[in-house]
């Protein structure tokens, strides 16, 4: 996103300087052809004469400038209007005519987009020759957000002022998205927190029972190492949003799933789950050890604790032309049809007071998408309830 956006701004920043530059020197160069054009006091007609071919040669010059601002428009990616004085479209990318609903040279800024905003901040640009940057919506195929960028100027003693529209649609949804998550991590760090301060005020009675203060005691300890997880879980999130987390390196996966499968057995065991490794050997993803070791132990822990008792979970990995095909699928209960196209999302739960007594933070999965598809993969679902699940990812192989 940071550099998407970084991208979109030197965009901006290029075009405005183009058309800024086409718009001066086309107001210079008729300024200037316009003075030669003048009658001069006490002039030679040979004076005359050279003055007014060097006109007729210079006068040229004004179609190639008029030609190449109207290339400019013709070419320009973004939407972009050239508004007078008394806010009149006097000029419009050819973006600007196919993207937005109705703008017209010759007419009204308001009446072309009904935007009383962008209106007044356009006016108070003009006035005052100062940039300015504004959100607004606008009818462009419904009602979208963009970034209005203004550039006011001075040309022939009028006052005109450039109108760039960006869509700000990715910013928007973005800061929607962040403010969601916040919340909801806000409420995930509230729920654990509540229970620990009541079993602590209960541990506080003097007569509370031995048998109890062990019970809770075990409580607290279950909730507070969750906190831990879902802290490092945000943590580790983050660092792959921000880019910080590497993803060079190679990782042979027959010995990382062996080290994996040994480390779970007592969890697997405690559950009644029955595990088996049919990854094929020789088989390299490009990926650092410490990622699939993610991808790993959040797909096979799932599958230990939501498949249900006495199921089997199964490991397997083959080559798929240049990526490798890494599957985790068990026999249990499965997933519900209605839940299967969210399991990817944050904080998603299929049975939250499940996942919760069992420590889940509901990461786990999401975690998985944005590794795999930050390498350059795909992860996918399938299910069917009483019939087991499958988890698929496709990691780019090893050369």
């Amino acid at each position: 996103m940071t550099i998407f956006l970084i991208i979109l701004a030197s965009t901006f920043a290029l075009l405005a300087v183009l058309l800024a530059l086409a718009l001066w020197r086309l107001s210079g160069e008729r300024e200037r052809i316009n003075s030669l054009l003048e009658p001069a006091r006490e002039e030679t007609a040979e004076d005359a004469a050279a003055r007014l071919a060097l006109s007729a040669a210079q006068a040229g010059q004004v179609p190639e400038l008029k030609s190449s601002f109207d290339q400019l428009m013709a070419n320009c990616p973004l939407p972009v209007l050239l508004v007078d004085e008394n806010l009149m479209i006097t000029e419009l990318s050819h973006r600007a005519e196919t993207e937005l609903d109705q703008p017209r040279r010759r007419r009204g800024l308001l009446e072309s987009l009904e935007s009383n905003e962008l209106e007044l901040a356009v006016r108070q640009a003009i006035q005052t020759l100062k940039p300015a940057e504004i959100i607004v919506r606008l009818y462009a195929s419904g009602r979208r957000p963009y970034t209005a960028r203004l550039l006011p100027f001075q040309s022939d003693g009028r006052r005109l002022c450039l109108v760039f529209l960006q869509s700000a649609a990715a910013t928007v949804e973005f800061g929607e998205l962040r403010s969601q998550f916040a919340a909801t991590v806000s409420h995930e760090l509230r729920t654990p927190l509540a229970g620990i301060r009541a079993m602590v005020e209960t541990l506080q009675d003097p007569e509370i029972e031995p048998g109890d203060r062990e019970r809770f005691l075990e409580r607290i300890d279950r909730e507070t190492g969750r906190l831990g997880q879902l802290v490092d879980d945000i943590l580790f999130l983050s660092s792959l949003e921000s880019g910080a987390a590497s993803l060079e390196g190679a990782t042979e996966l027959l010995p990382l799933t062996e080290s994996l499968l040994e480390k779970l057995e007592p969890q697997a065991a405690g559950f009644e789950v029955k595990m088996k490794n049919s990854v094929a050997g020789g088989l390299t993803v490009s990926l650092p050890e410490r990622m699939v070791s993610t991808i790993l132990s959040n797909l096979l822990e799932n599958a230990i604790k939501y498949s249900g008792r006495g199921s089997h979970v199964e490991v397997s990995a083959g080559r798929e032309g240049s990526f490798i095909k890494l599957q985790v699928k068990d026999d249990g209960i499965g997933i519900d049809a209605e839940h299967l196209a969210h399991v990817f999302e944050r904080f998603y739960r299929v049975d939250k007071s499940r996942s919760r007594r069992l420590g889940g933070t509901g990461l786990g999965l999401s975690i998985v998408k944005h590794v795999v598809e930050s390498a350059g993969g795909e992860v996918s679902a399938n299910s069917r309830e009483g019939f087991g699940t499958e988890i698929s990812v496709l990691l780019p192989a090893r050369v």
